[in-house]
């Protein structure tokens, strides 16, 4: 059963490796123009972000801000960015969570997985 379950855990770190990267610059490649026009400016980004934040690499991470923003309610406050999932299309906001939600949340459940089993291989299961 463990043997198994190393096995499901080594090809989901394999997955990871492949699709959050992949998934995040296929999310920065379409995300929408007038999206980018509307938020990647002041009051939202100084003056320096709002001109970095638009080219690659840099674009990236304005991505993983939207993205956050989207999904997440502490991240739209944060950045002020007030409704901003209400403003934009409704297949990138939906692109959006399953990035946050599904790639982001299943890569940070299997590092903690990883590391439980780190720290039950280094003190042991009978302590």
């Amino acid at each position: 059963m463990s043997d198994l379950f190393i096995h499901i855990l080594f090809a989901s770190i394999l997955l990871i490796a492949v699709l959050l990267p992949a998934s995040w610059v296929l999310l920065t490649w379409i995300t929408p123009r007038s999206v980018i026009d509307r938020y990647v400016s002041p009051p939202y980004f100084s003056e320096f972000e709002a001109i970095a934040y638009q080219y690659f690499p840099t674009s990236l991470i304005r991505t993983m801000l939207f993205s956050m923003a989207i999904s997440v309610p502490v991240c739209r406050r944060i950045r002020k960015f007030g409704d901003m999932h209400k403003h934009v299309p409704l297949w990138f906001n939906l692109a959006c969570r399953f990035y946050v939600y599904g790639i982001l949340g299943y890569s940070f459940l299997c590092i903690f997985v990883i590391i439980g089993l780190v720290v039950l291989a280094e003190f042991g299961v009978n302590g």
